[in-house]
């Protein structure tokens, strides 16, 4: 059975018996050393063992897979010489039981699962940041939804009723999809068991303001959409406020 030798690669070529070089600028060397940082998500230091884990794990990969079976073919049968001392973990071995019996084994494989390739931590690490961020954002949005909503509701009313749209006191009304939809609304009266109230909506970017007459007593309710402050007067004049509003018509048109 083949067997790990420490050597360099001139002790390699000139022993007698066949053996292969593995070591540091070979074409077998481990592209992972002890010290370097771990791709595992606490990203310290690794050790001799560790870093022999993740040469194994990335020959178990998809990519690393093609260049296992290239190894197997080019190494079997023979001893494999290498810079580690024999007495802590070197991927020769790794080599040693890929060559000769086709299995690529961690030393992990006993206490739990594998090291996860590098890509795949660092996908992990980037959706966490990603449901950070959306939830910081999501936080903000909540917590500036109402005082948006008022702000938008009081600009729109101004440009679509005049100057008179200043007198209005709009009020955040529950929470829809905070997001993208802002709603308040502002009363105006009751009068005769009828309640008129001014609802403002901006619905993905789609404004509107509509006038609500809701009876006090039943469930009924008449929504009409505001175009124009002479239109909201027409409105209004279907309703029992408007003998107030106008009492020097008689409440007529």
């Amino acid at each position: 059975m083949p067997v790990r030798l420490r050597g360099a690669a001139p002790d390699a070529a000139a022993l007698s018996t066949a053996c292969a070089y593995v070591g540091p600028l070979s074409p077998y060397a481990n592209p992972f050393t002890a010290g370097d940082r771990s791709p595992s998500p606490t990203g310290a230091a690794m050790d001799a063992e560790e870093a022999v884990d993740l040469f194994a794990t990335t020959l178990r990969g998809p990519v690393g897979r093609f260049y296992a079976d290239e190894f197997a073919q080019a190494l079997r049968g023979l001893d494999l010489m290498c810079t580690c001392p024999l007495d802590v973990p070197c991927h020769a071995d790794v080599l040693l039981r890929l060559a000769n019996s086709n299995t690529i084994s961690t030393s992990y494989s006993l206490e739990g699962p594998p090291m996860p390739h590098p890509i795949m931590v660092s996908a992990a690490e980037h959706l966490t940041a990603g449901e950070k961020r959306r939830t910081a954002a999501r936080e903000d949005a909540f917590r500036t939804w109402g005082p948006r909503s008022v702000e938008a509701a009081a600009r729109y009313a101004l440009q679509l009723l005049g100057d008179e749209a200043v007198t209005l006191e709009w009020e955040t009304l529950g929470l829809l999809s905070f997001e993208e939809h802002h709603q308040a609304f502002a009363s105006l009266d009751t009068v005769a068991g009828q309640h008129l109230e001014l609802y403002y909506s901006d619905q993905g970017g789609t404004e509107s303001i509509t006038l609500r007459v809701s009876c006090m007593s039943c469930p009924s309710q008449h929504v009409r959409e505001v175009t124009s402050l002479e239109q909201l007067g027409q409105l209004l004049s279907q309703t029992p406020a408007w003998q107030f509003i106008a009492p020097q018509d008689g409440g007529n048109l």
